[in-house]
């Protein structure tokens, strides 16, 4: 399921932003819900935003007027690299790697990150027109 994919993606992304450490190993998740195909999607979106980190945060900064980069709380920050790296980067339909990085927030940050979220990312899709 690639909802599941990406929210696994999504958690080694905020540990990547946490302690600077890229791990790929994906077993302490559910693997009744990872096929091969989703590990293959999870793990191309970790290793792409370490790769590409510098530029999707020239993106955040630049679509982020209210905040600075070192002032967006941790998951969010995770969730913006994670959306901007599959929009750019993949064939994912934009509308849904939108609304799939709000539901990761809306699970994992607070109630006014999904605004702050679906803002940016509709700005920088808007941006792309």
């Amino acid at each position: 399921m690639r909802s599941y994919a990406r929210e696994v993606a999504f958690c080694k992304i905020y540990t990547y932003l946490m302690t600077g450490v890229d791990d790929a190993n994906f077993s302490q998740f559910d693997q009744t819900k990872l096929d091969e195909d989703d590990v293959k999607f999870a793990t191309e979106l970790v290793s792409g935003v370490v790769s590409q980190k510098e530029e999707l945060d020239k993106i955040i900064s630049e679509f982020s007027r209210s905040f600075k980069l070192s002032r967006i709380y941790r998951p969010d920050l995770a969730a913006l690299e994670m959306a901007l790296y599959e929009m750019i980067n993949m064939d994912t339909p934009r509308p849904v790697v939108i609304n799939e990085a709000v539901s990761i927030v809306k699970k994992y940050s607070t109630d006014k990150s999904v605004s702050y979220v679906n803002g940016i990312l509709a700005a920088y899709l808007r941006s792309l027109k």
